[in-house]
């Protein structure tokens, strides 16, 4: 049955929902693929500008708070924040599978959003463990949700040879809400006091959800965002299978994924990074506000956020455009290097001013692997539709790592001080990058075809065929 024409929208024709397949003669108009640009991609940057500091609940300031306001040890703060990496384990891989079964990728958003805002209610009420403990499960689950869930979204809009540019420009603007946010947050803190904070993150929860709406479902190539490539694959013969399906499958799935050798390296250098990675910003926090006092500590912590985070805007706008050039590879291991050499300098820094210059080096580290991370798992994940399920198990690799991170590093400095802790980071970090340098393949095609572009400008120029529910 044919559907009824639908209206004309940004100079272009309606393109098909988010579940057809669009067909290589799809009538490809490049032209219009600026006004998918307007109507999809701006309110996409707007989200990941707005959940930048909403995915990781207070991020630093958690630890500030619960050391200043609550008056718990580095141990038992370090328990704390491991919850959270825990919940964030058990549920990446299953959410994965999930990113790559849902059509209605927008409502899966909506649920982590409100998750987190849930959570940082409940802990200023009521800072008890328990209640601490269930929220950072909450936050922890949540930022499960968000990375495979905005990569997929992202992934279905423009397709593989446009992912690059797209990827690099959603974390720069995703480093401009961290900017944004520690700015915000920090005047709230030394206004307000900390317990306001929570509050701040509340409204930038309800704001997210309000751009969310912004995002037509319709501009999602459903096969696309899955990483299926419009041939014959594992994904197409699930694609008609239900959730419960999609579960069972989730073994023989990762069990694929983890014989294939670059990807188990991949998987273990992303536990190596965020082992040396996770546990340095609390533990920065913590020392300033045993040596300041919480009002400085509060200025200090949004002023090395800021730092970190301008220097993140500009290495994640330019990593995608350097990995299609010199490659995946070079940028990682530049990655690996900068993170040890911030864990060396935090072993010899300790006036406000070094630590703040020292924490620049963090978006060295995370703007790169932010981006290259999700372009290598799209390179090693090409025409098998797992790329969601394949972006799950690295999300639940950098959730292993930070549990160790929080779970170490809590215990050394309580027990050995901060620097024999940072020094320690540093060696993992040392030897993550020695893994990635001799065992890790370059993964970037230089002769890649192009049938994502021509897929994407196919889907954009087709003619709709059906209506799918969205969300």
């Amino acid at each position: 049955m044919t559907a009824p024409p639908q209206p004309e929208r940004n100079a272009g024709t309606q393109p098909p929902p988010d579940d057809e397949r669009a067909q290589p003669d799809g009538g490809a108009d490049k032209g219009t693929d600026k006004g998918t640009d307007k109507a999809s991609i701006a309110p996409l940057r707007a989200l990941n500008f707005t959940l930048a500091d909403v995915q990781n609940g207070m991020g630093p300031y958690m630890a500030l708070f619960l050391q200043s306001a609550v008056h718990w040890n580095p141990a038992r703060i370090g328990i704390a924040l491991a919850i959270g990496n825990i919940a964030q384990v058990l549920t990446q891989t299953p959410v994965g599978a999930l990113v790559d079964y849902l059509r209605a990728k927008r409502a899966l958003l909506a649920v982590g959003i409100i998750m987190i805002a849930i959570a940082c209610t409940a802990i200023p009420l009521h800072p008890t463990f328990p209640v601490v403990g269930v929220s950072q499960a909450l936050i922890g689950a949540a930022g499960a949700i968000f990375p495979p869930t905005l990569a997929a979204i992202a992934l279905g809009m423009v397709g593989r040879k446009r992912l690059d540019a797209v990827l690099g420009g959603n974390q720069a603007w995703n480093a401009a809400g961290n900017v944004a946010a520690a700015l915000g947050l920090g005047a709230v803190g030394l206004l307000l006091g900390l317990h306001w904070m929570f509050a701040t993150i509340v409204v930038l929860a309800a704001a997210s959800l309000l751009i969310l709406t912004r995002i037509d479902p319709d501009d999602i190539d459903y096969e696309m965002a899955r990483g299926g490539d419009g041939r014959d694959n594992c994904a197409a013969a699930d694609a008609d299978a239900g959730p419960v399906q999609a579960f069972k499958g989730l073994l023989p799935v990762f069990r694929d994924l983890i014989h294939q050798r670059a990807v188990a390296i991949f998987l273990i250098c992303a536990v190596i990074f965020h082992f040396a990675n996770a546990a340095m910003v609390p533990l920065v926090t913590e020392m300033l506000a045993k040596d300041q006092g919480v009002r400085k500590a509060i200025m200090y912590t949004s002023g090395y956020m800021v730092a970190s985070q301008a220097v993140f805007v500009v290495v994640a706008a330019f990593a995608g455009k350097l990995a299609g050039k010199v490659g995946r590879k070079p940028l990682f291991l530049f990655a690996f290097a900068a993170l040890c050499v911030r864990g060396v300098l935090y072993s010899v820094c300790k006036t406000p001013a070094a630590l703040i210059a020292v924490q620049c080096m963090d978006g060295l580290g995370a703007g790169v692997f932010g981006v290259v991370g999700t372009l290598i798992i799209a390179d090693l994940t090409k025409g098998t539709g797992r790329f969601n399920a394949a972006q799950g198990a690295v999300a639940a690799a950098v959730g292993i790592g930070a549990l160790l991170s929080n779970s170490v590093a809590g215990f050394l400095a309580h027990h050995v001080g901060n620097t024999p802790t940072f020094l320690t980071l540093a060696a993992i970090a040392a030897t993550g990058f020695l893994l990635f340098a001799f065992k890790m393949p370059e993964t970037l095609e230089r002769d890649a075809p192009e049938d994502d572009e021509a897929r994407a400008d196919a889907k954009r120029g087709g003619k709709a065929r059906a209506e799918t529910p969205s969300c």
